[in-house]
């Protein structure tokens, strides 16, 4: 295994190259996470290469690691991958993360990871918040048809 991480003006970028084991991953993913504290960088490409998929993601830990990082919505985290397999296992990845309230996202290429980095619009939860306001707009609307109803108090 081998990585490279390297600062850029709005992000860090970590590549990782022949991956095997849980103990690599955690490696790996330990040294991003010093990297991301000692330059301050909330946005983070994760870009893997020739590695075995990931389908056992409590065992690597990296549910973990990326919570591990704090303040659940000031991070983002792209993922890419070079392989079909790797981006299956990325998407399960990003699923995983999401249920936890991880800003995690899979990308079919570098490009529309970085547009997603660079995307000013964000709160991270941005989709959540508007799930949550159609829920209390239908709420309200429930309560307003329910206390004109006639025999309803």
């Amino acid at each position: 295994m081998r990585y490279e991480i390297t600062v850029e003006p709005n992000y860090l970028k970590a590549n990782l190259f022949d991956r095997e084991t849980a103990e690599e991953t955690r490696e790996f993913l330990v040294a991003v996470a010093a990297e991301t504290r000692k330059h301050k960088r909330a946005q983070i490409l994760i870009s893997v290469h020739t590695s075995r998929a990931i389908f056992r993601v409590e065992q690597y830990g990296i549910l973990d690691y990326f919570k591990e990082l704090g303040g659940l919505s000031k991070y983002r985290i792209a993922l890419t991958a070079d392989s079909e397999e790797l981006r299956i296992s990325q998407d399960y990845v990003e699923s995983l993360a999401r249920q936890h309230g991880l800003n995690v996202r899979s990308f079919h290429s570098e490009q529309a990871a970085l547009n997603w980095l660079r995307d000013r619009r964000w709160p991270p939860d941005r989709r959540q918040r508007q799930e949550r306001f159609e829920g209390q707009d239908q709420r309200r609307r429930q309560r307003r048809l329910n206390s004109g109803a006639p025999g309803i108090s």
